[in-house]
């Protein structure tokens, strides 16, 4: 009897899981512990989500294994391009010059190809919408916490290195907050992609949602990020346009797209935060920009984007540099990036834009192996209800001027966001709903 009342949450309890295994905590007491008994160095520093994330998420994709021949029935193109793509990646590592690490991250990636099947087998039908409190529950309890350190109430690092963990967070004496995340562009990010998940289930928990949505609109705000900003006006956008076009058949989401746009409008004008000023000061540079040279004055990120299409130019990447070696390959081999060629930028850089980043470190293969993925996963949303891709959408346009595959919490959203709208449009609701959105589109035309 107990086990019958326990199976339902046993999927949400595993999403649960899934999102905190991902936090960035490294386990430096425990590591110091295993090192002193088996007297052997480990090559790496023991984190939550090596050592605990990878059988959680197997153990996720076991309980579930009846529904593997539904999800490959449903999504055998994209999945079939997923296992090409990592396949590919593990290739260009192997034969990268930087092969040591290349193959490091390539191991770390492959934690998020398994993070994210998992996810994929546990949201299914039956309990979708309990596994979406859970989620939404863990980002409210995370961001109430990451409030109470903002306003000195607690201390975040603190508070774990009392309890044997460590996390590595930008520069506390002159950073915003970046909450449980490693950077405040991935927290803020993220917040968008939460703000727009809410509203698109605010009908399944009026009160959890709404908590969530004010938190998610708080941390845009104090995350001090222009990325976040930009993210959610140029979601915004698409999204009313895209919802203008249906509003014959979605009045209400119409309604709520219309209120949140300009609430975010009011907000912008009215709110006074760092993230605001920020993003008014670059807007005021932009304004004065007549060249790209004068990009380049204004941003090092200008310059780096010039240096990799320079380099990728004249040596057409097949396989790629091997993953998170951009910066050695570009950085190190660019006459107009010597100023920061050193180990420090060469190891962290990126060329802050996704398709540049996977061009040169996975190749032209690579690069469209990335973009048919994205047009296979996203083809079902144009015919359902646009609020629901926008979490997607968000991860995506946040990379137009970042690139956040390095940042393992960021990517376990990412990857519940791609797999929840996998589950809602092949085997949820949303089916349904796109079946009644295709019958209502032939009355039409009849």
């Amino acid at each position: 009897m107990s086990l019958n009342l326990l199976k339902p949450w046993i999927n949400p309890l595993l999403v649960g899981l899934l999102i905190l295994f991902s936090l960035p905590l490294k386990l430096p007491a425990l590591q110091q512990t295993l090192e002193s008994l088996l007297s052997f160095s480990f090559p790496i520093r023991l984190s939550l989500y090596t050592l605990l994330l990878p059988p959680v998420a197997l153990f996720s994709m076991v309980w579930n294994r009846k529904r593997a021949f539904e999800i490959w029935q449903k999504l055998r193109l994209p999945l079939i391009m997923l296992a090409f793509l990592f396949c590919w990646m593990w290739l260009g590592a192997i034969m990268s010059e930087y092969p040591k690490i290349a193959l490091k991250h390539s191991g770390r990636y492959s934690i998020y190809l398994l993070t994210f099947f998992a996810f994929l087998f546990a949201l299914e039908h039956d309990s979708l919408k309990k596994s979406g409190q859970m989620f939404t529950g863990i980002y409210v309890i995370l961001m109430a916490l990451t409030f109470l350190d903002l306003h000195g109430k607690t201390n975040i690092p603190a508070l774990l290195a009392e309890n044997g963990l460590h996390i590595d967070l930008c520069s506390r004496s002159w950073s915003p907050p970046s909450s449980f995340f490693e950077n405040r562009n991935p927290y803020a990010v993220i917040s968008v992609g939460v703000f727009f998940w809410n509203l698109a289930n605010l009908r399944h928990s009026w009160i959890l949602s709404s908590l969530a949505i004010a938190a998610a609109s708080y941390s845009i705000v104090i995350a001090g990020s222009r990325n976040g900003i930009l993210t959610l006006v140029l979601c915004l956008m698409f999204l009313l346009i895209l919802t203008f076009k249906q509003i014959r058949k979605a009045r209400t989401a119409f309604i709520i797209v219309l209120v949140a746009a300009v609430a975010v409008g009011i907000g912008y004008y009215s709110l006074k935060s760092q993230t605001i000023s920020r993003t008014n000061a670059s807007l005021n540079r932009l304004l004065n920009v007549n060249t790209y040279q004068d990009l380049e004055r204004m941003e090092v990120r200008f310059i780096i984007f010039r240096a990799a299409i320079d380099l990728g130019l004249a040596e057409p990447p097949f396989l790629g540099s091997g993953t998170k070696t951009f910066g050695h390959e570009v950085i190190g081999k660019s006459n107009a990036l010597a100023h920061i060629n050193n180990e420090y930028f060469r190891t962290r850089f990126n060329s802050h834009n996704a398709p540049l980043t996977i061009w040169i470190e996975m190749g032209w293969v690579g690069l469209l192996a990335v973009l048919l993925f994205l047009w296979l996963w996203f083809r079902p949303a144009l015919r359902g209800p646009p609020l629901i891709m926008m979490p997607m959408l968000a991860v995506c346009v946040g990379q137009i001027l970042d690139y956040f595959v390095w940042e393992i919490f960021f990517m376990a959203f990412q990857s519940f966001f791609f797999a929840y709208f996998a589950a809602k449009m092949n085997f949820g609701e949303s089916s349904s709903i796109t079946e009644t959105s295709a019958t209502i589109d032939q009355q039409d035309e009849a």
